[in-house]
């Protein structure tokens, strides 16, 4: 199976939306992506909690009880037929009557959910990933928050290709105070001498969904962990680090610019991974 689409409650696997959509013409939108595991979404409720929140950061009114989009999202994973999925769940603020940047008050939004097949088996990367850090920054907190999952990604777009053009294959990006926020579609962390330390929130990051499962588990197994203000010579001084993302869940890092990591994974992003499997087990069972 290629994509499969289910757009205002039609399912097929073709869809159209008009040009005079916002979220076309705007990326006046706010989405989620959630994986299967074991055939069922992994924490589907927190991210239908977040939707909503980035819905009301962009005063956007989601006319639908999270009831009915658990059911469009089952019952398309019913039409896909067994496997494990992506899924990716946007709502856009509709298409205006005619072009202008204020929404008008008709303008209803638009639900579209869209399966895309991923493998079954979750597998750490031995090789990790070689990263930079790159002179763009990202976006402020102050001028569009990024704990606000919107379809205007252009920041993260250019700082990924310039990462690319360089020879690697992500960005952790600073912000305007110099501190490390994220990479382009993932949650940062590192580990110093037995601490897993992650960006705080204020430094202008998502408020990842794997990264409160993995602060979850670190709070339950009793691992030194901490929420800080982290710089680049923070990274490149640390043991190991990795990233994290509803897909790919763990990413360890190989590599930062010229600076490669002893280990990769690293025995405590190794750990994290078990549990969270094991996590993520558990919840497919209920």
């Amino acid at each position: 199976m290629g994509m499969l689409i289910n757009l205002d409650g039609e399912i097929s696997t073709d869809a159209t939306i008009s040009v005079l959509d916002r979220g076309f013409l705007y990326g006046d939108s706010v989405y989620e992506v959630v994986r299967t595991f074991q055939g069922k979404p992994f924490g589907l409720v927190e991210h239908l909690a977040r939707l909503r929140q980035s819905a009301t950061y962009l005063y956007l009114n989601l006319p639908w009880p999270d009831e009915y989009l658990i059911q469009e999202v089952n019952r398309t994973l019913a039409v896909a037929g067994p496997g494990e999925y992506y899924i990716r769940i946007v709502v856009t603020r509709g298409a205006d009557p005619r072009i202008g940047l204020l929404p008008q008050p008709e303008t209803k939004p638009r639900l579209l959910i869209a399966l895309q097949a991923i493998d079954p088996e979750p597998k750490l990367s031995a090789a990790g990933l070689k990263v930079t850090i790159p002179p763009r920054q990202r976006v402020s907190l102050k001028a569009l928050d990024p704990a606000a999952k919107t379809g205007n990604y252009l920041n993260n777009i250019l700082a990924l290709l310039e990462a690319q053009a360089s020879g690697c294959d992500d960005a952790i990006l600073l912000n305007p105070e110099g501190a490390m926020t994220e990479a382009t579609t993932s949650n940062l962390w590192i580990v110093r001498k037995g601490i897993v330390e992650t960006p705080t929130k204020e430094s202008g990051i998502l408020h990842g969904i794997t990264r409160q499962f993995l602060l979850d588990i670190l709070h339950e197994q009793g691992i030194p962990h901490q929420e800080s203000e982290l710089f680049p010579v923070d990274l490149v001084t640390s043991d190991e680090a990795f990233l994290s993302s509803s897909v790919r869940l763990l990413m360890p890092i190989a590599q930062v610019d010229d600076y490669p990591f002893p280990e990769c994974p690293g025995p405590v992003t190794q750990l994290l991974w078990t549990e969270l499997l094991e996590k993520m087990a558990q919840a497919s069972q209920v």
